[in-house]
């Protein structure tokens, strides 16, 4: 019986026959999925939900690791493509996944790598806009939310903040060369995010930077808009 390492590495060597994801971002996907998880180590200095700081009183660090459930969460791949890092992460956490792709012939694709992975009872591929997601059932419910290429920093943001519950944390892989930064604070505020941290993650080429954001104030009704609307006016 083959063990899980040995058959994600067969579903990823098939994603890249069907085109989804490069050599390299096979190869290199465990890994690279795996520092997702990096998160957990962070604390954050910053809001907190109004109502739970005394009124005066500065908000004191927060322990991401401390706030998020890591038994029975709800985690949210966007853009999830050939399995990389959603399938991973669900293969491997023990979190219940909705893996995100508007594509038919990739969700077909993730469909049967789930049944391959006899994951079926905890990881649901939906085939569907992320923005239809963020204004469905799944809107306040999850605990993680993570998206690499996804889309550039402001609809990522967009998309991914209404799915987060109170604590909630998105996380994305940063590109191998990113200018500045891309997660501007006020932008952020706008969708009842806060910075919480970056690291990064040795990889089998070198290493892979991350950045999280939490969850401190409920995201506006109006978000997300239309995905026309946010790459035409992005937040930033």
């Amino acid at each position: 019986m083959r063990s899980v390492e040995q058959l994600l590495g067969h579903i990823l060597e098939q994603a890249v026959v069907e085109g989804y994801l490069t050599s390299t971002a096979a190869s290199e996907g465990p890994a690279h999925s795996a520092g997702f998880l990096g998160f957990q180590e962070l604390v954050f200095q910053g809001q907190v939900p109004q109502g739970q700081v005394p009124q005066g009183q500065v908000p004191q660090e927060q322990a991401l690791s401390g706030q998020w459930p890591l038994d029975d969460a709800v985690a949210v791949d966007l853009g999830t493509g050939g399995g990389v890092p959603g399938l991973v992460l669900a293969a491997t956490t023990p979190w219940q996944w909705v893996l995100v792709d508007r594509g038919e012939r990739r969700a077909i694709f993730l469909r049967w790598a789930v049944r391959q992975l006899g994951l079926e009872d905890r990881v649901e591929v939906r085939c569907v806009d992320a923005v239809d997601v963020g204004r469905g059932a799944l809107r306040g419910r999850a605990s993680l939310v993570t998206a690499r290429g996804f889309a550039p920093p402001g609809p990522t943001a967009e998309c991914a903040a209404p799915l987060l519950a109170e604590g909630g944390v998105l996380v994305v892989s940063e590109p191998p060369i990113a200018t500045g930064h891309r997660w501007p604070d006020a932008g952020l505020g706008l969708l009842g995010l806060a910075d919480a941290g970056s690291w990064v993650a040795g990889e089998v080429s070198g290493t892979a930077s991350y950045q999280a954001m939490v969850r401190v104030e409920s995201c506006p009704d109006r978000f997300p808009r239309r995905f026309a609307r946010q790459t035409a006016d992005p937040l930033f």
